[in-house]
């Protein structure tokens, strides 16, 4: 996901995870990627501590730079699943035997200021953070980067950017990045059955494109043709040029992919279905992180990549009970909210295979940790700064997210 101009681990396993930063040569490939053992969601709802057989000298300090303006859709539930992992973690006996210390720094501003996010990690860096939670987007990611340069971790908790992915600078998604999301869409479409595609595009930011690139290229690949490749900028509030151009061809696409956000996907969505077009719609997480079953009717049936879904395999629905219960609200998006508590049972797991807050040495543990997380397992061992884990397909039914499948493409886009 990228901005537009968005339970604990489960540690009673943690012995595996160190023994994976220790002497076991044995890795994983990351293709079981959000399969969670039965163990790990039980365990991730029992919140057990993470000491294991280390006693650090200081506590482990984590600082969320946080975008609450335009990248609040990831950010907002992101940094309140990081918060309650953390106060989850401290109460069964934190890690290495001292409780995690948690501050967020709001970077947020209007327009984006590149100033505002080295202003905010170097006042983390200042009060000893020790792991940084970073924003979803490139435009206060990467100068963000500039400060840290390798010297501390850096967990992109919400981000899909490719460009923010970089094992050499300390800097780690936590999730899947946009080719992959998007070559997994498009071997969605494949499966269905569909040949003919339209694709919407914009230059306004990289997310816009890379992702219709990525559908583009795994789609024809397969033997799919893309009729048209129609451009729009973000903030428009007329699609008629669009959709008149989609209801002339003959025939019409089966599928329609674009990877826009509310509030330009509802008018888009509703100036389609009224001009008669009954193509399916298929888009990114940015359906999923500003809640497009929110515009009623018109989102019916449409189909979206994301992150995770509550099921049998994962410990989201019980992250997401005992958080409500805990705070007296839902943490908001699923997906953010459990990505956040992911980027906390990482940065936990860490540090106590490390048996240290060292910035090198807790970069290095996070390239060989497998960790049982709320989403599943998240592994970086032999993949780099992107665990490779599964797409979520969900479609809204009856005004509501619904999963559809999950898995991980058999061709990703540039690979």
């Amino acid at each position: 996901m990228r901005r537009r101009t968005p339970v604990v681990a489960a540690f009673a396993a943690l012995s595996l995870v160190i023994a994976a930063c220790g002497g076991d040569e044995e890795e994983t490939d990351g293709t079981e990627a959000s399969q969670a053992t039965d163990a790990g969601s039980s365990d991730a709802t029992a919140g057990g501590g993470a000491s294991g057989d280390c006693t650090l000298d200081e506590p482990l300090k984590i600082g969320y730079a946080a975008d609450f303006d335009l990248g609040g859709i990831g950010d907002v539930p992101g940094s309140k699943g990081a918060e309650y992992t953390v106060e989850q973690i401290n109460a069964a006996g934190g890690v290495g035997g001292k409780p995690i210390e948690f501050e967020i720094k709001q970077i947020s501003q209007t327009p984006p200021d590149p100033a505002a996010a080295q202003r905010a990690v170097q006042e983390l860096l200042d009060g000893g953070a020790d792991i940084v939670l970073g924003p979803p987007f490139s435009d206060y990611g990467l100068p963000l980067l500039e400060v840290t340069n390798g010297s501390v971790p850096v967990l992109f908790v919400t981000s899909t950017e490719i460009t923010l992915s970089d094992p050499g600078r300390g800097a780690f998604l936590v999730s899947f990045d946009d080719r992959v999301q998007a070559s997994a869409a498009a071997e969605f479409a494949t499966k269905q059955g569909f040949t003919n595609a339209v694709t919407l595009s914009s230059s306004d930011i990289p997310y816009l494109n890379i992702t219709t690139a990525a559908f583009t290229e795994v789609f024809t690949g397969a033997g799919g043709t893309v009729a048209a490749d129609l451009s729009f900028n973000l903030g428009d509030t007329d699609f008629s040029a669009q959709v008149n151009e989609i209801a002339a061809l003959d025939p019409q696409p089966d599928a329609i992919y674009s990877a826009f956000f509310l509030p330009e996907a509802g008018i888009f969505l509703k100036q389609l279905r009224e001009a008669g077009v009954t193509s399916a719609v298929i888009s990114a997480d940015g359906f999923d992180a500003s809640e497009v079953w929110t515009v009623g009717a018109d989102a019916e049936g449409v189909f979206f990549t994301s992150h995770t879904f509550p099921g049998p395999n994962n410990g989201v629905e019980q992250f997401l009970a005992d958080y409500e219960a805990a705070k007296g609200e839902p943490v908001g998006t699923v997906a953010f909210g459990a990505l956040g508590a992911d980027a906390v049972n990482i940065a936990a797991a860490a540090a106590s295979a490390a048996c240290s807050t060292d910035g090198a040495a807790l970069i290095e543990a996070i390239q060989n940790v497998s960790v049982e997380t709320v989403t599943g397992t998240t592994s970086y061992v032999g993949v780099g700064g992107t665990p490779k884990r599964d797409v979520s397909i969900l479609t809204v039914t009856d005004g509501a997210p619904a999963l559809v499948e999950a898995f991980y493409p058999s061709v990703v886009a540039g690979g």
